[in-house]
């Protein structure tokens, strides 16, 4: 998780920073003056660094750092048998202890298995004022120590299961000389006259000044007192730590022994550096990532919210209450206006419970006195699209639930997976998946998912760079409603509103229907023998004879799927003025088949049908007017009682107000 911006203090590096640990020194020179020097001076007070220096204002010390060096160094007591193995042992300075064992072919360890013994007896040590175990590791090998004895370290620190302490980060070597010897000088001699000889080296030239000299160089570079500073490069600040615990050391072995000493030290401090320009835009960068998932929770929400309103457009499709509705008068516009406008009612609750709490919560990416009204208008553009855009399913799915189900899964999908695959995509800098992400949030803003998704995380992003640029001392003008950042997402999403909306209407028309292929009407098959009076009929009607009939059926045929027998074939019918005409006929004659071509509630496959003149293919409008229908199954709402379809139908039939209550009164008892 990425730090919030602000200004952090300065971290003190000593040791101790790292808790309980193991520190050693090894005096590689014993005798020499200096370097016994500088050893009083780390051991004795104030210790190592400057954690128990006198302070010169106050010349008190910690309760922690009383007493004076500290006791005897001391050799643990180890078991008879490691004893014995050392004591009987032939051990040498290139195998100074048992050996481990390490991965193999066959066998894998995550660490090295080490016998007893180990890198050796334990080495004499005490515990310092300043809390570290102080080990005197003169005389060993110190590589051959440090790496056999790391499991037994290790070990100890997977005791802790918060994180892992290594307990080992430096160490200090004293008195050590460099590698140079006299042999090498010698050989760099005859190399210098092979080149003099070789090339002709002009006397007193530059060449001949840098090669009488290097030999000499070299020589000066074999140097006596050398001090090395061990560090464990799992500790960040170890190699400073350490470092500077050297340079205390060596300034108060510079100064006469005594009191004195115990006042002076070197306190190193790491001061945070100020980022860059870029640095700061790309940390704020990654600091969006925690928004990306209040983008995700509010997809979340909102995509269960939208898929909820088919589930009542559903069940008045399949129950033929919508139908009934259209056969009584409404128009398909008028009926998706007012589910349109009631959806966005409910709508709008939700998204002002989502602005709620993120006004709660003070999220100024989101609530700041210029983002506030772009996240609104993210909310509502996301309604208006969205909604439209469930309302096809309507027409392809016969239980609620399971429309519910698949248009959340599908809404959740498409914004979850949109915003994530751009937001990751933004974090690489190859140039080739750059142009890919520029690509892909170009063609994802035909979905209204990610227009909110992605709107959400670059106005978290915008409000972050803007944090960025005010620490900088910059006021950016970044107008969260520019077309690079939300704007591009609201224009989509306002033009998807009416694109969809529009979309269902024609689906309502049968828009697709009425204009498809000559060559996708269905051949239908020669009929066969008819009845005379069957026969007579479609003489009469074919003729002419039966215009003045208030309905008429021309060849009206019903194929169901393309290669099946047709349920209704070629009937020819007409219906004189005050007849009353009923269809006989076993089950799957075709009846509820010619009911349904005649109400508009399914396509007439072939054929013409006209009542009072009106085309019920070009008309449908007109001929609901001219008609009233009975479904063959009820076509009710569970949530209206009967009185209120019938107040409900009165109105779409256009009885006055005043006089729906007297009509639906006249109807309960008119039905019983």
């Amino acid at each position: 998780i990425v730090p919030p911006f602000g200004k952090y203090p300065a971290l003190e590096l000593q040791p101790w920073m790292y808790g309980e640990q193991f520190t050693f020194f090894s005096n590689d020179a014993p005798g020499n003056p200096a370097m016994e020097n500088l050893l009083d001076a780390l051991l004795d007070r104030p210790g190592f660094g400057t954690k128990c220096m006198e302070k010169e204002e106050d010349n008190i010390t910690s309760p922690q750092c009383e007493g004076e060096r500290g006791g005897q160094f001391m050799r643990p007591q180890v078991a008879f048998s490691t004893w014995k193995t050392f004591n009987r042992g032939n051990w040498s300075k290139d195998r100074p202890s048992p050996e481990c064992q390490c991965s193999t072919e066959d066998l894998r360890r995550m660490l090295p298995e080490c016998p007893e013994g180990a890198g050796g007896l334990p080495p004499p040590q005490f515990k310092r004022a300043t809390g570290d175990i102080l080990q005197n590791l003169t005389s060993y090998n110190i590589t051959d120590y440090l790496v056999k004895t790391y499991p037994q370290i290790l070990k100890k620190s997977l005791r802790s299961k918060k994180w892992v302490n290594e307990f080992r980060y430096g160490g200090f070597s004293l008195g050590g000389s460099t590698s140079q010897n006299a042999s090498q000088v010698e050989h760099l001699q005859d190399s210098v006259m092979v080149i003099r000889t070789r090339y002709r080296v002009e006397k007193n030239s530059s060449l001949d000044l840098l090669l009488e000299k290097l030999p000499v160089f070299l020589g000066e570079m074999h140097t006596q007192n050398n001090v090395k500073v061990w560090y464990n490069n799992k500790g960040w600040h170890a190699m400073v730590s350490f470092l500077n615990v050297m340079n205390n050391g060596l300034l108060r072995a510079s100064l006469p022994p005594g009191p004195e000493r115990r006042k002076h030290g070197i306190t190193a401090y790491n001061h945070p550096l100020n980022l860059t320009k870029e640095q700061l835009t790309e940390i704020a960068m990654m600091a969006t990532s925690v928004d990306v998932l209040v983008s995700i929770c509010v997809m979340f929400a909102m995509s269960f919210v939208p898929a909820s309103f088919v589930l009542f457009l559903i069940e008045e499709r399949v129950s033929k209450a919508k139908h009934l509705q259209f056969v009584s008068g409404v128009k398909p516009v008028l009926y998706w206006l007012a589910n349109f406008a009631w959806d966005m009612l409910n709508y709008s609750v939700p998204a002002m419970m989502v602005v709620l709490i993120f006004v709660s919560f003070q999220q100024q990416a989101y609530v700041s006195e210029t983002n506030l009204p772009a996240l609104i208008l993210l909310l509502l553009l996301y309604g208006w699209s969205i909604t439209p855009l469930m309302y096809p399913a309507s027409f392809v799915f016969s239980v609620p639930s399971t429309a519910y189900v698949v248009l959340t899964s599908i809404n959740l999908f498409i914004g979850i997976n949109g915003s994530m695959a751009t937001f990751v995509l933004e974090l690489f800098v190859d140039e080739h998946l750059n142009e890919i992400n520029r690509i892909l949030k170009k063609v994802f803003l035909i979905f209204p998912h990610f227009c909110l998704g992605r709107g959400l995380i670059d106005m978290a992003k915008n409000q972050a760079l803007a944090d960025a640029f005010q620490r900088l001392g910059a006021k950016p003008n970044l107008d969260p409603f520019q077309w690079d950042f939300v704007g591009k997402n609201l224009f989509a999403m306002a033009a998807q509103g009416v694109i969809f909306f529009v979309f269902t209407v024609l689906l309502q028309y049968k828009f697709f229907i009425y204009f498809r292929p000559w060559w996708s009407v269905p051949q239908l098959p020669p009929l066969g023998t008819e009845d005379e009076d069957v026969a007579r009929e479609r003489e009469r009607v074919k003729s002419g004879k039966a215009q003045s009939d208030i309905l008429t059926m021309i060849d009206l045929s019903k194929v169901y799927k393309s290669g099946r027998k047709p349920a209704v074939n070629r009937l020819c019918l007409g219906i004189p003025h005050s007849e009353c005409f009923g269809l006989l006929g076993v089950n799957g004659a075709g009846k509820t088949s010619t009911f349904r071509m005649l109400t508009g509630d399914t396509p007439i496959t072939y054929g013409k049908a006209f009542l009072s003149h009106h085309s019920v293919l070009t008309e449908m409008e007109q001929v609901h007017q001219l008609m009233g229908y009975c479904p063959q199954f009820d076509a009710i709402s569970d949530l209206l009682t009967g009185r209120e379809h019938l107040e409900l139908y009165a109105r779409l039939r256009g009885v006055p107000e005043e006089a729906v209550t007297k009509v639906a009164q006249w109807g309960v008892k008119k039905l019983g």
